[in-house]
């Protein structure tokens, strides 16, 4: 018996696309995968086995209570007679009794981390206890960046088996390379807006740097309500995006902007990489291990440093074209076929 089962329930961001697409590329396909029949973005999977989870907090409520258990009670029998490896490519609120099984069963449980010590907002008594069972629980580890795996170990002085296998580019078929017939000076936040991503540093600065940027997007649905500065050159969107969304406005941007104040890596970057877009990032957490010093244009977490910043991505036109030569060549180095090889041969070996 060598078969995996695959968890990735998730419904929006970039993590199911990560599990999805990990799980799509692999040779071997004695594996099931189990996804979100309410996920936004859906795909033709392989062997791919639906569940409902929950589109709005009732739902979640009611699905957790009466729905999942029943479905994973139906479900017991199956892991038992079929799955030798539960791999959870991220976390998830239903993982736990999966985890909880498979480690009665005495079972091999790789988890993905990606973000080990939860940000700024994230922290509650539930998802700090679910992290710290699928820290304890499971046997080997993936992290993104060799930051996080410090991160683990130094809080909880954990040294089980583990790798590095950095995240890949995040494709999007939607994207549309500029041609630069009219030059632009665009500039796009892009993804979930919580607090550890200073937005509000961001905004400041933009308002001391808007003479060297036609227009700010900040774009991605919020987790907390923020203060949005009145300026003609500031403009945000407040929602879900789908692919085509997101492609749209990564094809309009010239610059993306990553102002966080805490951080593990991102997907964000991932993106960026693949449409060999300049970035502006602030100098944390795992940045440095995505993005080399002549990758990116580097800001402290300060707004007067970043509306600096802002500026010289904008005057210097000769490490733009540097940078984005420089990212395409990474971008080779991070295909999907790449880095779902190394996973493929730690599940199944």
């Amino acid at each position: 018996m060598k078969k995996i089962l695959i968890l990735s329930l998730g419904r929006t961001g970039s993590l199911p696309i990560y599990g999805e697409e990990i799980s799509s590329r692999f040779k071997n396909q004695n594996f099931d995968i189990l996804v979100s029949k309410d996920r936004i973005q859906k795909r033709k999977l392989i062997n791919a086995i639906e569940i409902k989870t929950y589109k709005n907090k009732f739902t979640f409520i009611l699905n957790t209570l009466i729905y999942f258990p029943i479905k994973f009670l139906f479900f017991m029998p199956k892991i038992y007679k079929e799955y030798s490896v539960l791999y959870l490519p991220y976390k998830h609120f239903w993982d736990l009794p999966f985890i909880l099984l498979f480690k009665i069963l005495n079972r091999k449980i790789v988890f993905t981390v990606h973000d080990g010590i939860l940000h700024k907002g994230e922290k509650n008594i539930i998802t700090q206890g679910l992290m710290y069972i699928r820290l304890k629980y499971s046997t080997e580890f993936i992290f993104l960046t060799s930051y996080v795996k410090r991160l683990v170990e130094n809080k909880y002085n954990n040294l089980k088996k583990s790798h590095i296998i950095p995240h890949p580019i995040i494709e999007n078929s939607f994207f549309v390379e500029k041609k630069q017939i009219v030059k632009t000076k665009n500039l796009l936040f892009l993804g979930r807006i919580d607090r550890y991503k200073g937005v509000e540093m961001l905004m400041n600065s933009a308002v001391k740097s808007s003479l060297f940027f036609d227009e700010l997007i900040i774009a991605g649905k919020s987790t907390y309500s923020f203060n949005t500065l009145k300026s003609q050159k500031i403009k945000t969107i407040d929602k879900y995006l789908s692919e085509e969304e997101i492609g749209t406005l990564l094809s309009w941007a010239d610059i993306l902007i990553l102002p966080y104040t805490e951080a593990t890596q991102s997907g964000v970057i991932a993106l960026g990489i693949f449409a060999e877009k300049p970035m502006i990032c602030t100098r944390v957490g795992g940045f440095s291990e995505q993005l080399s010093d002549d990758e990116c244009f580097w800001s402290d977490v300060d707004e007067y440093d970043l509306a600096k910043v802002i500026k010289e991505a904008f005057c210097n036109s000769k490490k733009c074209e540097e940078i984005k030569q420089k990212l395409k060549e990474k971008k080779r180095n991070l295909s999907w076929e790449t880095i779902s090889m190394k996973i493929e041969k730690l599940l199944f070996s």
